[in-house]
């Protein structure tokens, strides 16, 4: 299997090493110089404690107690690992001394008396462990280093609480170039979600304002960027190759989880997308070509603040009652992305309609008919074979259905009123 990521790979994490070993001992905290928008920035970072280890057999301690938070974590919500955190490791040390590597349940570190000392931390352990997880059900290996090993690392990280060293891996990946920063990069997409549940939450009116009007200033501000990325895919400026991105959208245990996931498929399902859903509805799995998941991000963002702000006017009007504002909420969102959903596949019908593609043979050479075909067919492809090799398996059972037919009434028709943006650019 060719691994073409390795070296930049490494790059971004030595990156991150450096920046790690430039902490202040005073403050905690360290200042890095970043490009950004085409030009250099600076940006604080307050990363948790890294722990050192004196010999290898130090690491198996620490290894086993990150694995028994992966197994409690999948415990309580499901496991993100397609259950690898159940796996043993078992940490060997080996005569080299420039090498660190992984293989069957083993990681392999060298000495710190044979020059091992640059290995004998606990970002590089996690690199291995990285490796472990990102093991495919039946032991093949999914990607070495590349996009999917890259995600698997940074949710390890978050994972056992190491938040700001999760960011700074973020940050060096796409410094390097790895991972190119989208609009709704960055955990975006997660930070809307977050603004838009203290607003479901807030005890006053000017509470609730301010965190409505935050998420709508960050929706504008990729509303612009929507428009960007959908002029970039109506020029057929992404990947010429399927690809995956993993999007969080909430925290575990978050009960709106589950309609801003019904809100994700149904603009995914509009833009050529298929999609797998954490066990622990957290977020989602997108596969399909670059440019097709640009605009499902960016797109999801806008409706998001919309729904949200919606129904939260409905609540407030007393219109739900004497039904409970919860259930009633529940049911507003029900309505409103099923209408979404509606209007999405109006919307991509009607492109299709006025480019005239429907109106072609499917089988005639270079028709845009027979294209779209071969699009949809690779895509099913890649997700088929993806799917294999993540151990994806089973249906989303999504949400039961709410009793209240009023709210949800409401919630349609608000989804009616609701901005989809350049309709007319929806993919075809």
């Amino acid at each position: 299997m060719g691994d073409p990521d390795r070296r930049t790979t490494y790059a971004a994490e030595d990156m991150v090493t450096a920046w790690l070993d430039a902490t202040s001992f005073e403050t905690g905290e360290v200042q890095v110089t970043v490009r950004r928008d085409g030009r250099n920035q600076r940006a604080t970072f307050t990363p948790e404690v890294e722990p050192r280890f004196s010999r290898p057999s130090e690491v198996t301690a620490f290894v086993d107690k990150v694995l028994d938070r992966l197994q409690d974590l999948s415990r309580q919500h499901g496991s993100g690992y397609r259950g690898r955190e159940k796996k043993p490791v078992r940490v060997v040390a080996h005569s080299g001394w420039k090498k660190a590597s992984y293989s069957e349940g083993f990681i392999f570190l060298p000495a710190r008396e044979r020059g091992g000392s640059w290995a004998l931390r606990g970002l590089v352990v996690l690199h291995e462990l990285a490796h472990h997880l990102n093991t495919g059900v039946e032991g093949a290996i999914i990607d070495v280093h590349g996009e999917g090993f890259r995600s698997t690392f940074v949710r390890l990280l978050e994972d056992i609480g190491w938040i700001q060293i999760a960011a700074m891996l973020r940050e060096a990946y796409a410094q390097t170039g790895l991972d190119r920063r989208r609009g709704a990069d960055d955990g975006m997409l997660e930070k809307v979600g977050k603004l838009l549940r203290h607003a479901e939450g807030a005890s006053t009116e000017a509470e609730r304002e301010a965190f409505f009007s935050k998420a709508q200033e960050l929706a504008s501000v990729h509303s612009i960027e929507l428009a960007v990325a959908r002029a970039a895919h109506e020029q057929g400026e992404n990947a010429h190759t399927p690809t995956f991105e993993s999007v969080r959208l909430g925290h575990r245990g978050q009960p709106s989880n589950v309609r801003l996931i019904q809100l994700m498929l149904a603009v995914a399902r509009a833009n050529d997308l298929r999609c797998s859903i954490r066990q622990d509805n957290t977020g989602v799995t997108l596969y399909g070509f670059a440019g097709d998941i640009d605009v499902t991000q960016m797109l999801y963002v806008s409706l998001a603040v919309q729904m949200v702000a919606d129904a939260d006017a409905y609540i407030r009007s007393g219109a739900h009652r004497p039904v409970h504002g919860r259930t009633a909420r529940a049911a507003f969102y029900e309505g409103w992305t099923n209408r979404i959903g509606q209007r999405l596949h109006e919307a991509r019908r009607a492109a299709r309609a006025a480019s005239g593609v429907d109106r072609e043979p499917a089988t005639a050479p270079g028709s845009k008919a027979l294209a779209l075909a071969a699009k949809d067919l690779e895509v099913d492809d890649y997700y088929d074979t993806m799917r294999r090799q993540h151990g994806v398996r089973g249906t989303w059972k999504g949400s039961s259905a709410v009793n209240d037919a009023r709210s949800t009434s409401r919630g349609r028709a608000a989804a009616d009123r609701a901005r989809l943006g350049d309709e007319k650019a929806i993919s075809a």
